[in-house]
């Protein structure tokens, strides 16, 4: 993956802390992203998703053709937590799983600062309201 200095979540995204949970694009390519978390924690199960989902929604929508900043989360499938919680540095992973009509299905996974996964499973997401 390459290092793209330039793009910064709060700039691309509708978010806006403390809802923003994604700090640091670290690496992004046509294949995948990740990112690093907004803070040191705490991060809880639920906290941990929505990261996922952001890390998610900000790779389908970098993506040529990708969903616009409308876009929402569509489902959650075969979400897997690997740790009821954990405080400190998480990196978001995100990385096509497939295209589904004009979803764009992505698989997802949160690891802390020493690599243990804490959450992984799918994220579709779904281009959201035309304007």
């Amino acid at each position: 993956m390459s290092t793209p200095t330039y793009l910064r979540p709060e700039q691309l995204m509708r978010h806006r802390p403390p809802a923003l949970l994604l700090g640091t694009v670290v690496e992004s390519t046509a294949t995948g992203l990740a990112c690093d978390g907004i803070d040191d924690g705490p991060w809880r199960w639920a906290r941990l998703l929505e990261g996922a989902a952001q890390a998610a929604g900000l790779f389908s929508g970098l993506q040529p053709g990708g969903p616009s900043a409308a876009a929402v989360i569509a489902e959650y499938r075969d979400v897997t937590l690997h740790a009821e919680g954990y405080e400190g540095g998480v990196r978001f992973h995100a990385a096509l799983d497939r295209r589904i009509l004009g979803f764009w299905r992505c698989r997802v996974d949160a690891r802390s600062a020493d690599g243990r996964l804490l959450l992984s499973g799918l994220v579709a997401v779904a281009p959201g309201a035309r304007s």
